[in-house]
């Protein structure tokens, strides 16, 4: 892949294709849980989720690997890194200011670096994919 520099990074696409896989894993989880599958405060209800984490940030990368047609390693990373922006400003807008304490203070950081590694990688492999069947490649 000679696409991957950072000049071919679209920080518009790398935001789409968060909020695609934000929608497509959110979406999964409601049906999983609508239709009884899985309990949310059940045991047993991580390996369902985890899998919808997994298969949203996927379809996500998938998206922007697409429409990008470049790095598809860089965008991927990228969508995972985004994360941590959205973090912070959930943290900022509904924690940190209005009430003094942080908004998603029961993720630990062990969970906190599993959720990130896993969006990492299903959003890297979602790229390469869509990058590997797109008909116009940058090289």
């Amino acid at each position: 892949m000679h696409s991957e520099h950072l000049r071919n990074v679209q920080l518009s696409w790398v935001a789409f294709g968060w909020f695609v896989g934000l929608a497509v894993a959110t979406s999964i989880a409601l049906l999983l849980m609508a239709s009884g599958l899985v309990d949310p405060a059940g045991e047993g209800s991580g390996a369902w989720l985890t899998l919808a984490v997994g298969i949203g940030w996927f379809v996500g990368g998938f998206s922007t690997g697409f429409k990008t047609a470049a790095a598809p390693i860089l965008n991927g990373a990228a969508i995972a890194l985004f994360t941590f922006v959205a973090w912070f400003l959930v943290n900022l807008v509904f924690g940190g200011l209005t009430t003094g304490a942080s908004a998603w203070e029961f993720l630990g950081g062990r969970a906190t670096a599993l959720a990130l590694l896993e969006q990492g990688v299903a959003a890297i492999a979602g790229c390469w994919a869509g990058y590997r069947y797109t008909p116009l490649r940058v090289e």
